[in-house]
């Protein structure tokens, strides 16, 4: 808990800034997630290292969004909520890399994630060229709202890929499980999961199921 409202209170400022006032540049998506994470950005995407890479995104507003969704009784209603955009340059056009969350009834039955391969970790998870999903449950007093009580919430997390795959399929599913990996992580954090949900403190490729 100290660590997400070390988080909170350090992190948040600048993700709500515009593109224009570089937005982002001492937030969470910057702060939190480290270079492993970027490199693993330009791998999967083809950004050369000549590039700037602009992070961009409001986890605290993903978190208070799922959080009101769930005292409601309808987490799945909280769809695709925003966590981190990765942008060439600039936020002129659509992220490269894009990172998201959403809360879940159930995790769906093996190969139900397109066409990727299943792995263990957490609750479950999934990958593609594309696509890095991780499932995982977060029991958390703040979904009562103050109320007392921790309540448990499925959540999937989401690390797309919307560029051209720049390396090869094997070397995709890594890097995608890599960048969900650490997200997940620091929401875990931010929600005030128990023992971070279940999800490794470090990451190392999971075996396939």
């Amino acid at each position: 808990m100290l660590v997400a409202a070390f988080l909170l209170v350090t992190g948040c400022q600048g993700d709500k800034g515009s593109a224009g006032e570089g937005a982002a540049e001492k937030g969470i998506c910057y702060t939190a997630l480290g270079k492993d994470v970027e490199s693993a950005v330009r791998r999967v995407a083809g950004i050369p290292d000549s590039v700037k890479i602009t992070r961009y995104g409001n986890p605290e507003d993903s978190v208070d969004k799922l959080i009101t969704m769930v005292a409601m009784g309808t987490p799945e209603k909280a769809t695709r909520l925003e966590f981190c955009r990765f942008y060439r340059e600039t936020v002129v056009s659509s992220p490269p890399v894009e990172v998201t969350f959403w809360g879940v009834r159930e995790v769906p039955k093996r190969g139900a994630d397109a066409l990727g391969k299943s792995y263990r970790m957490a609750k479950g998870a999934a990958a593609t060229s594309k696509l890095g999903v991780l499932y995982f449950e977060c029991s958390s007093e703040e979904f009562s709202l103050g109320l007392g009580g921790a309540t448990k919430v499925l959540i999937r997390g989401e690390s797309r890929t919307n560029d051209e795959v720049a390396e090869s399929d094997a070397a995709a599913y890594e890097d995608n499980l890599r960048i969900i990996h650490a997200s997940s992580r620091v929401y875990a954090e931010l929600l005030g999961c128990e023992a971070n949900a279940g999800i490794p403190a470090t990451f190392s490729m999971p075996p396939e199921v």
